[in-house]
């Protein structure tokens, strides 16, 4: 578990767990449930921000675009979701 107080970090360990691995324990669920969409957007953005001057700071990390393009395997499946839910709709309309 984590615990925060005055948006310190006081105990715990932060982890891809612990933000959110897709479960409902994870952070990111408990606030999008708590506080909502608003919220839960706005923390992702500043620890998107945070983690890019950190590492970008102290532990020479880059990222390149490479790193982040979706690939062919990914876009093939998303293609082929998006085709299948445009099929339905059109059946349904």
């Amino acid at each position: 578990w984590v615990a925060f107080r005055n948006s310190e970090l006081i105990s715990g360990n932060i982890a891809k767990k612990t933000i959110g691995d897709g479960s409902k324990t994870g952070l990111l669920y408990i606030l999008l449930r708590d506080c909502g969409q608003l919220e839960t957007a706005r923390l992702m953005d500043r620890w998107a921000k945070l983690c890019s001057r950190y590492f970008g700071f102290h532990r020479g990390f880059s990222i390149g675009i490479s790193d982040v393009t979706p690939s062919d395997k990914l876009k093939k499946l998303k293609h082929n979701i998006l085709s299948n839910g445009y099929r339905k709709a059109a059946e349904n309309i």
